[in-house]
């Protein structure tokens, strides 16, 4: 099988195990502080996706050694450098995940108290985007050091993945196709949610690649990855805890743990763990990252267990069949070289 095809492949899996997370965050979401629910979020993602590095088949799973690549980062000439002042943290991809991981969905739920969810989710929809971007930029910076760029995407492909970005937006409007509430705060939120996302995905990716250096095998590389996103989230736990007292210091229905609660925060650790480990060999087992416009085949999949399990209605049949007709062209490129 050619490495396009395998990417193809983990990018369906991805798509598929990462489309169930909205059903299970609907029913997790029971309190009014989005960190504290952020933080049972983190303890259990980290649980499963933990348990599941034993498993996983790399060779090399020295995690002493890989967690001290923690303070690198990706000097001019594409090749690691440690940080030498405090200053330097801030260029490490590291750094950006841990804080990723403390706010990303934090900010996506605050925002969807303040603004329409409608509008939260498709600020949200960037984050595909966001990340081609990144993986791409990380591997310009890479092939610098006269090595093969490991992230590639050409002009032709980047259309595509804007189309397909177009798709998904029609299938999540195609829910109410009208907004209620709007502020600048919720926008705000939601735009710096999107931003973290990517961040603390971004991370994990490019701190799985400064682990390995300069070791290119997939097996390795998403270990790396997966055991990274581990303790990011560990060194995130704390500042979770932090925004509570700081931004909810007097709410009082913090969160309701229930045997039913702890239930679906099980099937989000392992349904995160399989599409964050689908996503990561995606990127890894080929340079191609047309392939990752796939992706957006998760939210008609979202629409379709939402409507399936939470009796939610779509106001705009029309538009969602609209919406996954464009994504499911824009798929049906060729993947060329340079893609």
């Amino acid at each position: 099988m050619s490495p396009t095809a395998k990417g193809t492949l983990w990018a369906v899996g991805a798509a598929v195990s990462l489309s169930w997370l909205p059903l299970f965050f609907l029913y997790t979401h029971t309190g009014n502080d989005p960190f504290v629910w952020r933080s049972w979020l983190i303890m259990f993602q980290s649980g499963v996706l933990g348990l599941a590095l034993v498993v996983m088949p790399a060779k090399d799973k020295d995690w002493r050694a890989k967690t001290r690549r923690f303070l690198f980062y990706w000097g001019g000439s594409g090749e690691p450098v440690r940080v030498r002042n405090p200053l330097e943290v801030l260029k490490t991809p590291a750094f950006w995940m841990v804080i990723g991981f403390a706010v990303d969905l934090t900010f996506w739920v605050w925002a969807a108290t303040l603004i329409d969810p409608l509008v939260a989710t498709l600020v949200f929809q960037l984050f595909p985007l966001g990340m081609v971007w990144m993986a791409a930029r990380l591997g310009r910076k890479i092939s610098a050091g006269n090595r093969t760029a490991p992230h590639v995407i050409g002009g032709r492909h980047w259309a595509l993945m804007a189309s397909s970005f177009l798709g998904a937006a029609l299938v999540i409007w195609s829910e109410t196709g009208t907004v209620r509430t709007l502020n600048w705060l919720g926008i705000a939120l939601a735009l710096a949610a999107t931003a973290f996302g990517i961040g603390s995905f971004w991370g994990t990716v490019s701190t799985g690649r400064l682990m390995t250096w300069p070791d290119d095998d997939p097996n390795n590389l998403v270990w790396a990855a997966s055991l990274s996103a581990v303790v990011g989230r560990f060194f995130a736990l704390p500042l979770t805890l932090l925004g509570s007292v700081l931004f909810f210091p007097s709410t009082d229905d913090r969160f309701d743990l229930t045997w039913t609660t702890l239930g679906f925060l099980s099937l989000i650790g392992v349904f995160n763990m399989a599409g964050a480990v689908s996503h990561r060999y995606s990127l890894y087992v080929t340079s191609r990252l047309s392939v990752q416009r796939i992706m957006f085949f998760s939210p008609p999949l979202q629409m379709l267990w939402l409507w399936i399990f939470a009796d939610v209605s779509i106001a705009k049949p029309q538009v969602l069949l609209i919406g996954t007709a464009i994504v499911l062209l824009s798929n049906l490129g060729h993947q060329t070289k340079s893609a």
